[in-house]
């Protein structure tokens, strides 16, 4: 059965209260302009301005929260919600946000509390019952959704939701008569809602009426062209019309419309695999694995066409990941068998043989299975619901659960809209750097601010002020050279080996122009000179990262001519070296977090998970609002399975401006 995704509707204008200060009001209203027009990353960052100035205030949460529901960072719509209703616990609509994202985050029994605790202030609101009727049919409690649903048709007869819903209640109770006559109703109310046909058409589906049902998704997909799920299900409707040439087109239209949408590579793969087009059948799977190397249906198929063109090597790979899943799916051992035969391996072919034969002769499916496996059979032979992870069912088709998928705005900028639908390349924030040269953020974030910083800048030493920043600006040719005579000035000095400040500057000179050894050398002796001096420790640490970086990108093998030999990688840093300098700087500033954030990192670099997230959350304490730092604890989390905290973590993270973070947690989330 398929998912309802709900759509938060609020009329954002009637709730905004009057505030004293002009300042926080036209915050708050520019927050909710961005809002309106789906500038979801923007808006927060106006709601965090009000937050900070009013934080008494329940308004700029519940629209930080409306924002998160529109990015799916549910946790964290649900914790502003609370935070909302802390301050003003008779603000309906946030018991409405809040319900709506526990649903989502399969709190099912406190979200019908919250669309209760509504139905409370407002008995007859018509979407606290239809919300309350869907979360007793995501939580499968068939017949209390309907009960729930026709107390919302009783209140309100015209109301077409409620029909629609009430009719996917009926359907997964396999009352065809009753869910048909739900729809036939939802339709004579409205005949221009898409959903109607949709709903109705999965009805002739079920039913085996596969031309109604086709007619049905055509008019659905008429007044919805942009609905990725219709033409999913339409292409399961056509492939079981044996209309092969339509299908593939209805998978061709969603890659189109949806470039990220796994289901229609998915089975746009099985499809041209089916008709022999094996190559382009391994770039779609190869393009789902990209998004979810473990989807182990993907890899299975991906082997058998593997072994069908001869890549037997590739094929082993891909079996025994699946392997590690379904060790008791006895075809995955005949088909390494198959594989290994075609390396040359009989011994190994022969062992795998062996294995899945007595497996097979042993009966190792269970008797339960085995009646649950008639069952689908009968219902359909041919799909499978995307829910549905039997690996049994490896070469079937995938319905889309979700009838109601909403394409996202094509902006310009990749900030704006549905952020969570595009997928980023997912790397950990990188060290912070002192530079002349940072880059300025695409968002208006919170700005770092060091005291001691400050207080160097205002010495009047340095030529230019150093800014604190994990992204450095690429230089211009003109600035490069510009370091370089300010090198050739520092040179001339007679008595630069004993100036501090002179070797400093000369360092970052160094450093800039990457000339690291002599960096490391003036930081060295600027050392010598004051062993208190943090800002030399700490920049000494970071380049000597950068060196280690760059040392182990010489290690690769090198091709010259015909002969093949490692590169030179000079000294080998180790990290010992650089934790020692960030100790050192925690020593003598404790209050700096941009070390203890450093810190964190090369610890996560040797995959020291706890004491990295014990630095992280030093630096969190220094620091409330460091975003990258609630972002690379999040991860770590995520490397220790630490699923709850780390989306906390990256949702904190993308309120503060990280907006790759949105993407992180709906994958999480759909795990």
């Amino acid at each position: 059965m398929r998912q309802f995704a709900l759509i938060l509707l609020f009329a954002i204008s009637s709730i905004t209260g009057i505030f004293s200060q002009i300042n926080t009001d036209r915050v708050l209203s520019i927050g909710r302009n961005a809002l309106y027009f789906e500038d979801y990353i923007l808006s927060i960052q106006y709601f965090n301005q009000v937050i900070r100035i009013k934080p008494y205030l329940a308004d700029p949460y519940f629209f930080r929260a409306i924002a998160k529901i529109n990015l799916e960072d549910y946790q964290g719509a649900e914790d502003d919600c609370t935070l909302a209703l802390d301050r003003n616990p008779f603000m309906i609509n946030a018991y409405k946000c809040r319900g709506i994202a526990r649903i989502n985050l399969k709190k099912y029994k406190e979200s019908i509390e919250d669309f209760e605790k509504g139905l409370e202030f407002d008995p007859d609101n018509k979407r606290f019952l239809l919300y309350k009727g869907a979360a007793y049919l995501q939580d499968k409690k068939y017949k209390e959704a309907v009960q729930s649903l026709t107390t919302a048709i009783d209140k309100h007869s015209q109301f077409v939701d409620a029909y629609i819903n009430r009719g996917h209640a009926y359907l997964a109770l396999e009352d065809t008569v009753a869910s048909m006559s739900d729809f036939e109703k939802a339709l004579q109310l409205d005949k221009f809602k898409s959903e109607s046909y949709a709903s109705r058409g999965l009805v002739y589906y079920s039913m085996g009426k596969y031309r109604e049902a086709l007619n049905d998704y055509n008019e659905a997909i008429r007044l919805k062209p942009e609905r990725s799920g219709y033409y999913i299900n339409r292409g399961i409707i056509r492939y079981n019309l044996n209309d092969l040439r339509g299908t593939m087109s209805d998978y061709d239209n969603v890659i189109q419309l949806d470039p990220n949408n796994v289901l229609a590579y998915y089975n746009r793969g099985l499809l041209r695999n089916e008709v022999g087009d094996k190559n382009r059948a391994i770039e779609d799977f190869d393009r789902v694995l990209e998004f979810d190397p473990e989807d182990y249906m993907a890899l299975y198929n991906r082997a058998l066409i593997e072994i069908d063109l001869g890549e037997a090597n590739k094929a082993i790979r891909d079996i025994n990941k699946v392997l590690k899943k379904y060790q008791d799916f006895y075809p995955l051992y005949y088909n390494r068998s198959q594989a290994k035969e075609l390396t040359g391996d009989k011994k190994g072919a022969q062992l795998d043989f062996n294995q899945a034969y007595l497996m097979e002769r042993e009966g190792w499916k269970k008797k339960k299975d085995e009646k649950e496996q008639k069952k689908d059979e009968e219902k359909n032979e041919k799909t499978r619901e995307q829910s549905d992870k039997n690996i049994k069912n490896f070469n079937r088709l995938v319905i889309a659960d979700k009838e109601d998928e909403e394409r996202r705005f094509s902006y310009k900028s990749e900030i704006r809209g549905k952020v969570q639908n595009v997928n980023f390349n997912i790397d950990m924030e990188s060290i912070f750097l002192l530079s002349y040269y940072i880059k300025d953020s695409e968002l208006k974030r919170p700005e770092y601010y060091s005291q001691a910083i400050a207080d160097l800048n205002g010495s009047g030493k340095l030529p230019a002020k150093l800014k604190i920043g994990n992204d450095e600006k690429q230089l211009s040719k003109e600035q490069i050279d510009e370091h370089f005579q300010s090198i050739e000035k520092y040179k001339k000095l007679d008595n630069i080996s004993n100036n501090h400040v002179s070797l400093l500057c000369r360092a970052i000179d160094f450093d800039l122009i990457q000339d690291y050894q002599s960096a490391i050398e003036d930081y060295n002796r600027a050392i010598e000179l004051n062993p208190n001096s943090w800002i030399a420790y700490f920049n000494r640490g970071n380049i000597r990262h950068k060196k280690m970086d760059y040392e182990k990108s010489l290690e690769d093998e090198v091709v010259i001519g015909e002969n093949t030999h490692k590169a030179e990688a000079g000294s080998q840093l180790d990290y010992g070296l650089i934790l020692n300098d960030y100790d050192k700087v925690t020593q003598l500033y404790p209050d700096f977090a941009f070390a203890w954030f450093n810190k964190g990192n090369i610890l996560a670099e040797q995959k020291d998970y706890r004491n990295a997230i014990a630095n992280y959350t030093k630096a969190i304490e220094k620091e409330k609002d460091f975003a990258e730092a609630y972002f690379n604890r999040g991860l770590t989390r995520l490397y220790l399975g630490e699923k709850d905290k780390c989306i906390a973590d990256l949702s904190k993270a993308g309120e503060l401006g990280i907006y790759v973070s949105y993407n992180i947690i709906k994958r999480i989330q759909q795990e």
